[in-house]
Order: structure tokens, then sequence, then C-alpha cells
């Protein structure tokens, strides 16, 4: 409906417009673009109807990753910062815990080569009351490096000569990759 230097007027086809302040874009619209916003007040002490974009898109985030948990489908996102036990990763508005246990099969030794790195993880806990989300990158990578493991045993027979690389011996024989 209208924009100003402090606000974007938005037609929620109510009596009056609702207003979301202009910092909570990052983009501000053009007249006549559809756009989502969530009602945090329906009258404040002047009379208008406020509402965010921000809590919106949030919300529209958080439904897209509530069903990736339940489709159990993998989810992209980045790494942004160290916490105590794991990581932050950003998912688009949304943040989530990597556990450090869950970043690499094996066992991690500096956590910042990981920062600000973009990944793929799938999401081990949803919890919609605490609005916390656990994810895992490991669970990935274990399920690809059996699927890796399963391809080779199956195409080995007795007999065959393979190359590879020794990683361990042992009393009782050899650990070959």
């Amino acid at each position: 409906v209208g924009i100003n230097e402090r606000e974007v007027l938005v037609d929620i086809g109510f009596k009056a417009e609702g207003i979301v302040y202009r910092s909570d874009y990052g983009i501000i619209p053009e007249i006549g673009d559809k756009v989502k916003v969530f009602v945090t007040t329906f009258e404040d002490k002047n009379g208008n109807i406020l509402l965010s974009k921000e809590r919106a898109d949030f919300l529209l985030r958080w439904d897209e990753i509530r069903n990736k948990f339940k489709n159990e489908e993998f989810i992209s996102g980045k790494i942004i910062r160290r916490v105590k036990g794991g990581m932050i990763v950003d998912l688009g508005r949304v943040h989530a815990f990597l556990p450090g246990s869950q970043v690499d099969i094996k066992p991690v030794t500096n956590f910042d080569d990981y920062l600000d790195k973009e990944f793929e993880f799938i999401v081990v806990k949803f919890n919609e009351m605490r609005q916390n989300i656990v994810l895992s990158r490991k669970a990935i990578l274990a399920s690809d490096l059996n699927e890796k493991r399963q391809e080779v045993l199956s195409q080995m027979e007795v007999g065959m000569v393979l190359q590879g690389v020794v990683k361990n011996i042992t009393d009782f024989g050899a650990f070959i990759d």
C-alpha cells in the first residue's frame, strides 16, 4: 500500500493497513508486491496493526525444517561458530546445534577447519516447544561409507589380489584400507 522512510504499509484485508518496520526487510518490496507477514500486535497504543516479515520468514523456514525431519531428508547449512560441546549451524533464518561428536566420522582435532563451510546434515532431534534442533553430519557420512563398503564387499571374491594401505598391525593380523 505504501512505503516511507520508517515503515512499509501492508494491506492485510483488515480495516487498516498493517505496519512492517523497514529494518525488518533486507530488500524493500515494491508497491503491489505480495509478501508474507506475521501479525505481532493487533493494536498498539496508536491503534496500528504491527507485522513482522522476519518472524514470518522464520516460521516458514521452521515448517520446511520440520518436514525435512519428518521425511528424513537432508538439509544444507553453514557452520557459523563454535560453542561448548559443538557447533552452531545456520539453516537460513533458523540456527541449529551440531554436537562435536556428530561433525565427522573421524574424531575432529580442529573444529575451526569446519567454520564458514556448507555441508549437508540430517535433523536428528526437533523439539517444537523449545525451538531446538540437533543435527548430524556423521550419520550421512557413515551411511555413505557403509554403502561403499557393501559395494566393495559384494565385488570381492576369494583369491582376488587387491591393493590397499596398511592402517594398523596387531598380534592377530593387519587392518588394511
